[in-house]
């Protein structure tokens, strides 16, 4: 593939990108996404919002992935019918883009199979469970079909692969950073226990509750995931407490300073600090960093200067803390 890739990218850059957008529908159709995932798909990778009409219910997805409100088609949009009394289109004013043509095609295509999977699989089930536009009527019939008992659920968010054992209902969700799987299980159930083999992979695993707040809990899940490491590799966001709240609240918009502050920084820099949040003392931080005390305490009034606060204070942990996860969660 790789190599095939090279020679495309050789011959004509066009050609090249065509077969990433193939390739790209193939694996969404492969991992059995749902209407809204493969609409995200198609925005992204198009760089504009895109839209699907099948009869009278219109579904909208910007390029930041974000579903917005439904809008009949503009007749001097591109558009391409998806199948009986369906159209899908991309919503560019002026000149289509090189790939707009190639992206309407796969994205029909890929809708054309969704829907004739959509009344048996359960993959479609499971996303309309955790999608905050569901109404509660489509999210009640879903969870009729996955057959779950009437107890608090929780959304677990984790890599494509591997996937749980057969019994927690999951589906390969296209979001806004990258393909994840979600995964239901009951809120007193163990998130790693989900999983057959003795490692798990990451894990975030989102807050219980009952069936109408599992979209609250995906999103907690999704949080929760980003912020997971190889020292850390399950997070439940309800230990996250009121940072998940910053979290949450920090979306999409600008780097808080006190994050960018610490993105200016080189990572030897990051390590002492981090070494210093967690010991509480710079003699303690220098023998878990293997340095010599006087060069730590030196290096840290540098910082403090560059931060405008002292890591060690209990006030001055908590901005750490804070901006340690939103530059983490901006990626």
């Amino acid at each position: 593939m790789q190599d095939l890739l090279g020679r495309l990218t050789a011959l004509d850059p066009d050609a090249s990108e065509t077969h990433k957008v193939v390739s790209y529908f193939d694996a969404l159709v492969a991992r059995s996404v749902g209407l809204e995932s493969l609409l995200r798909g198609a925005a992204v990778l198009s760089g504009a919002t895109v839209g699907h009409r099948d009869g009278k219910q219109v579904m909208r997805v910007r390029a930041d992935g974000v579903r917005i409100d439904p809008a009949e088609p503009d007749p001097q949009w591109t558009l391409r019918e998806s199948g009986a009394d369906a159209v899908a289109w991309i919503e560019r004013d002026g000149t289509a883009h090189t790939n707009d043509a190639m992206i309407l095609e796969r994205l029909a295509l890929a809708l054309g199979i969704v829907r004739a999977r959509r009344a048996v699989g359960q993959e479609s089930a499971v996303e309309l469970a955790i999608s905050s536009y569901a109404s509660a009527d489509e999210r009640a019939a879903a969870l009729s079909r996955l057959r779950l008992p009437p107890v608090p659920l929780r959304v677990v968010a984790s890599p494509p692969d591997p996937a749980p054992l057969p019994e927690h209902p999951s589906a390969v969700v296209a979001t806004t950073h990258g393909l994840t799987r979600a995964t239901l299980i009951t809120g007193a159930g163990d998130a790693e226990q989900a999983w057959p083999d003795a490692a798990a992979p990451r894990l975030g695993v989102g807050l219980a509750g009952p069936d109408h707040e599992l979209p609250r809990s995906w999103s907690a899940a999704l949080i929760a995931a980003r912020l997971t490491s190889a020292d850390e590799p399950v997070i439940d966001a309800a230990a996250l407490g009121a940072a998940l709240l910053v979290a949450e609240a920090a979306g999409s918009g600008p780097l808080h300073p006190d994050a960018a502050a610490l993105a200016g920084l080189d990572a030897r820099s990051l390590e002492l600090l981090d070494a210093i949040a967690a010991e509480h003392s710079v003699r303690a931080a220098a023998v878990r960093l293997g340095r010599h005390h006087s060069s730590v305490q030196e290096r840290l009034a540098a910082l403090i200067d560059v931060l405008g606060y002292d890591p060690r204070t209990s006030r001055g942990r908590m901005r750490y803390a804070l901006a340690r996860m939103l530059l983490t969660l901006a990626g």
